[in-house]
């Protein structure tokens, strides 16, 4: 499982859109940030379990910024990674939401259309497979974004942090 702390940071940062062109996000409630958070971690395809223990991403690399000595090239990079993920995870989540309720109206029809059902269901099914995959290429081209020996630091780092991560589930 992803670190809620990190997990949280995340959602937060996706909610408030990291946008430092026009500073006029607003701001999430907590239990709305920790509702979707929640939304992510199970309509993922296990993504936090199965990918991102092996490759954490742009936003654990800014995280790790230090450690791996980033010149600004680099945090740039990182940084427009973690703005497009996040960009593109808010979409998903709202095309999950769009598809379930359209489902559930559906479903909730007296005599309802066979074919249409089944159309949401697949609506549903693409969208959660869209966060099943969404961030991976970020996560991938954040990593190649690194230096060889960053790349190097990263692999002992995530797999540290993973190991840290079972530890504390026991």
């Amino acid at each position: 499982m992803i670190k809620k702390a990190t997990l949280f940071t995340l959602i937060a940062l996706i909610f408030l859109g990291l946008n430092t062109a026009k500073s006029n996000a607003t701001m999430m409630s907590k239990a709305k940030m920790m509702k979707t958070e929640m939304f992510f971690m199970h309509h993922s395809l296990g993504f936090p379990s199965i990918f991102y223990k092996y490759h954490p991403g742009p936003h654990w690399i800014l995280m790790h910024a230090k450690s791996f000595n980033l010149n600004s090239s680099q945090l740039k990079q990182e940084k427009m990674l973690t703005m497009g993920m996040m960009h593109s995870t808010i979409k998903g989540v709202m095309m999950l939401k769009k598809a379930l309720k359209q489902y559930k109206t559906d479903a909730m029809q007296n005599n309802p259309s066979i074919s249409k059902l089944i159309s949401d269901v697949k609506a549903v099914g693409n969208a959660e497979t869209y966060l099943g995959y969404e961030m991976i290429p970020f996560h991938i081209k954040g990593y190649r974004v690194l230096y060889p020996s960053q790349q190097s630091l990263y692999r002992r780092l995530a797999k540290m942090n993973w190991m840290k991560k079972m530890q504390m589930m026991h």
